[in-house]
Formats: C-alpha cells, structure tokens, sequence
C-alpha cells in the first residue's frame, strides 16, 4: 500500500516537473502559446500539452510545422526496466486494455483530421531509456526513429520488427511511418534530472530557485493545487499573473540592473519584467531580415545608439549586465559604442541554452598567443578579416566574395590557437583577453592606408561584443555580414549589415 501511494505521488510529481518545465517557456520563449496539464484535445498524450503562436521548425523534417506538442508521462519506480519494440505493443506494459503504440496510434489519427500535416508531434516521457539489445534502438537517433529502420528489406530482423508493429495496428508499413515521423521519444530522465533542468529555465526567468536544503520541491504539489482549482492551462498573460499571486518571482536586484537588446524571436530569453529596459528591434525585422535593407544604414544604427547612448543608464545600479538576443553585428555595434567616457559599467552575458554566464572584463594582458593568424595578398586600401571561433567560415565565405567580385581582396584570417568549436572561448576571462590581443596585433598588422575592414564573424554573441569595444579605432570604416543560417532568403550566404565609421 505504501509503495503503491509513493509510486503515484512520484508520477504526480514527474508530470507537474515535465509541466512546469514547459511553463518556464511562456516567460523565456517567444514561441510558446499555451501550456496545459491533463488536456483534453487528444486522449493518452494529454498529461501536457505545448501550442505554438507560430509554427516551429522540426528538426527531423527540417522545416517550420510544428503548431503542438502532446506529452504522455510514464513514471516508473524501479529504475531497471527498459523500453522494447514488445513493450510498444503489450497492453500490459501501461496496463491498459489496449497497448501504448495502440493509443499513441490512435491519438494520430484523431489530431491528423483536426491538425494540418505533420503540425503535431507526440512525445513519450519517461525515466526508462531504451533497451541496447532492442532491434529500434540501433535506429533511434536523439528522440527520432531514423530513416535507417525503414531501409532494410521485410526478410531483415528490423523488417520482421516493421512488420509486427504495422500488423498490431492493422495499417501499411508507410503509413506505419508517417505515423512513427510524429513520434518521440524523451528517454532517461527521472526526478532529479527533471529537477536539475529546471534550475537554470527558473534562475532565467527570474523564479524562486529549487531550495537544496530541504526534501519538498514546492512546484510539485503547486502544479497539482491549481489543476484543483481548475487553472491547469495557461497563456503568457495568466502565467504572468499566476507567479506574481504565488509570490514566485525573485526581488529585483539591487547591486545591479539587466537590459537586453532584441532583434528576432527567441526560445531561451530573459523575461523583460526583470530588466530596467529594453531594446525592442522586432518591429524593423521579418525574421532575421530586415523589413527594408536600408534600415542597417539609418534605423537600425539610430536606435541602438540612442539605446546604449541613453543618459538614464548612468542612473541605474552599476554594473549593468547586458542581454543579447539579436544579431551578432548588432551585439558588435553595442560594444563599439560603450566608451570610457560613457561612464556606464556592462558586462555581457553568454547564452547556452537556458544557461547564462556573466562574461566579466578583466586584465586585457596576457604571455600566452591565443589567436593564429593567415594572411593573404598585400594589404593597402581594404582588406577581409575571417574570424572563426566557434566554426569555420571559410566554405561559405569564398562564394560570397566571388561573387561580390571581393575575391581579389587580401584576406586575414584568425582563429583561437585552441581550436575552433562551440568550446573555443573558456569564459568571461578568456573572451576578453581574445579581445585585447586580436585589437592589439590587427593594430599591428594594419597599414596606415587601410581604410575599411569588411568583418566576418562566427562566434558567441558576447565576444562580438567585447570585439566591438577593444577594435575601436582599428580602421576608418569597418563592414559587418551576417549569414543567413535559415536560407530564408533561397540560399545560405552572407549579406552586409552594419557599417561602423571612426
């Protein structure tokens, strides 16, 4: 009886943690509509529900359909137990009269004739992984089933495993595989994972933080006293009210302040209620274009400048942390713009997800070389400067200039002497030595008739900024680029931006 009440009170704690995880996301993501615990829309997948304000890119598809996402949460006690092809198909493994790929089947079709193609996907929630010795295991990839377990013929083990599957639904085997493309599968997470991932979503939303020191999370039975007061779905508005009548949002620091700067949509964001100010650049972009080009020559440099520029910021408590959700041009441009003489203190932030870490300045000297430098033709008027950080840019740089008709031009390129990658950059110390010294050596490197730098960067957000404010001065003019990583535009190429004159 015991366990059997501490096994319930464990899955009613598993699903409140998968729904307040998703919750955090109405305050620190721009995409997210509404979040409902124990839904109605779709049976089986109804423990949570995600819907979209627009849709969402899947990355098995590669394109932007998603509009809803539906959990189905399964708890387990013992901790040993794994998933299996022969789990998906047995009743007994939910306990229920009909099996887990049954229901999840039937929830497909239910949304497929509600929901356009291919908008929905449906999410198998649990803390046991999937067993290694499974013939599906070798084919799944992240949470996906891959194309792999479709390719072999019907004679292979994994053809007999597509068979048995399409036979217990009494369906094709393709449309056996329309429907498994909408299936996911979250494996391996049990409470403390959940816990764990929630730390930093509620230190980025500016939440009360997981006490360590006690047993009782109080977001657990929270999620659960709502639903009795039937508020189990929420929007941005009612989440918004939800946390400030439960007294769950932080005090307002007052050692220092926050702003931000914005320029598209973003998935992991700080809440602007938490910030002394903001720069709102969305109205001027259609995605990560500008509505009209011309608006990197005048509009776009105009208010980031009557921004950073804003007298008011000298007033606020110092330092003040700077938040980049915007192009890495425009995080260039803030840094070139906080001079001494500005008297205001910023520290930049890195994103990593729902992580942030404060990137500090520190003493710009150090023995060590940290950048490798390539240097082709001679340089005199103009030249190109390739900077690689977190990877390479060479490839898709060269069409660029070919057809620009700037192949001609010498080129610099540099990169960390650590290696290129998404761990090229250390922290805040070792970002701002890379800023000092690649100013410092271009300084050198530079002649006097040098009068335009056109700049290519692929890097963290906060070291084009630092790299804005350490190379000041480097040249007259210097060109940014930013590279369309979306292909909104048809094709993946870079496209000019802000221009900076000394």
């Amino acid at each position: 009886m015991a366990k059997a009440i501490a096994a319930r009170r464990n899955g009613d704690a598993y699903q409140a943690r998968v729904f307040w995880l998703k919750l955090l996301d109405l305050r620190t993501n721009d995409y997210v509509k509404s979040v409902t615990l124990e839904s109605d829309f779709a049976a089986f997948v109804d423990d949570v529900v995600v819907s979209y304000s627009e849709p969402i890119k899947d990355r098995t598809t590669g394109k932007r359909e998603i509009v809803c996402d539906l959990f189905q949460c399964k708890y387990h006690v013992t901790q040993h137990g794994a998933f299996t092809h022969e789990n998906l198909i047995d009743p007994k493994f939910i306990n229920n009269q009909n099996s887990m790929l049954k229901r999840l089947h039937d929830a497909y079709v239910k949304l497929s004739k509600e929901l356009p193609p291919n908008a929905f996907r449906l999410y198998i929630f649990s803390n046991w992984h999937w067993a290694d010795q499974d013939a599906l295991s070798k084919h799944l990839h992240e949470e996906t089933i891959r194309s792999t377990f479709y390719e072999n013929g019907p004679r292979s083990k994994v053809g007999q495993v597509r068979l048995k599957l399409a036979s217990h639904l009494a369906v094709t085997q393709e449309e056996l595989r329309a429907f498994l493309d909408t299936v996911r599968f979250t494996l391996g997470k049990n409470l403390a994972d959940l816990a764990s991932e929630m730390e930093p979503r509620l230190k980025l939303a500016g939440l009360q933080p997981i006490d360590p020191t006690v047993t009782h999370i109080p977001y657990d039975s929270l999620a659960w006293e709502l639903f009795a007061q039937e508020r189990n779905s929420f929007d941005k508005a009612g989440f918004d009210q939800m946390i400030r009548e439960e007294k769950l949002i932080t005090p307002p620091a007052t050692k220092h302040s926050e702003i931000s700067i914005q320029s598209f949509a973003q998935f992991a964001r700080r809440p602007t209620d938490l910030q002394v100010v903001r720069l709102d650049l969305l109205p001027l972009f259609d995605e990560r274009f500008p509505i009209r080009d011309a608006y990197w020559k005048k509009e776009i440099p105009e208010e980031i400048s009557a921004f950073m520029l804003d007298e008011k910021l000298m007033d606020v408590p110092q330092p003040i942390h700077i938040f980049f959700d915007c192009h890495l041009s425009i995080a260039f441009f803030a840094g070139h713009l906080v001079s001494p003489k500005h008297r205001i203190q910023t520290i930049p932030t890195q994103k990593n997800g729902s992580h942030y870490t404060l990137w500090e300045q520190s003493a710009p000297d150090t023995n060590a070389d940290l950048w490798e430098f390539q240097t082709f033709g001679r340089i005199d008027e103009e030249v190109i400067l390739e900077i690689s950080v977190t990877h390479h840019i060479q490839k898709q740089l060269q069409s660029y200039l070919s057809t620009q008709g700037y192949n001609e031009l010498p080129q610099i390129r540099v990169a960390p002497i650590g290696g290129i990658g998404p761990t090229a950059v250390a922290g805040g110390t070792h970002a701002w030595q890379l800023g000092y010294q690649l100013a410092e050596q271009l300084r050198e490197i530079l002649p006097e008739t040098c009068r335009t730098v056109h700049l290519f960067f692929a890097g963290p957000v906060a070291l084009a900024y630092i790299l804005g404010h350490t190379m000041r001065h480097i040249t007259q003019h210097i060109q940014l680029y930013e590279y369309d990583f979306e292909g909104q535009r048809g094709e993946r190429k870079y496209y000019p931006s802000l221009c900076i004159a000394y």
